[in-house]
């Protein structure tokens, strides 16, 4: 476990009352959209979600600077990411998306991907997503 596996930091902002969108919980068991209520927090969180070698941090980037962040915001995901340095020793996470086997390459990572997702949520699921990031 690296550095920053540790580290998750959630920020949560209330909407302005003017503001009405659907609440964009992800349920494992039901989906998307399994939430009817309207969205009244903006939840920010931190965290890591891929250890990555030098070659596929800089196909990691390459694949962000082509348009990949862009598709995906367009299909309603909201993130950003950091490419940080890391000391402790991890596996590399990368597969490549057009990969059969869907293998990880498992070289010795020296990068993680910090990743900035929100999301727009209810009172209930604020709250649901406050608790698990103070246990982490």
């Amino acid at each position: 476990m690296c550095e920053y596996c540790n580290e998750t930091e959630v920020t949560i902002e209330k909407l302005d009352s003017d503001e009405q969108y659907p609440c964009e919980w992800i349920s494992e068991e039901a989906g998307p959209g399994s939430c009817a209520a309207l969205a009244l927090y903006s939840v920010s969180e931190w965290y890591v979600e891929d250890h990555l070698c030098d070659a596929h941090r800089l196909a990691t980037e390459k694949e962000i600077e082509e348009g990949l962040g862009e598709f995906l915001e367009s299909a309603g995901f909201r993130s950003q990411f950091e490419i940080r340095s890391i000391e402790q020793e991890e596996t590399c996470d990368y597969f490549a998306p057009d990969s059969a086997d869907w293998e990880s390459c498992g070289k010795k990572a020296t990068f993680a991907k910090y990743i900035l997702d929100s999301s727009l949520v209810c009172a209930e699921h604020a709250a649901e997503m406050n608790q698990k990031s103070e246990k982490t």
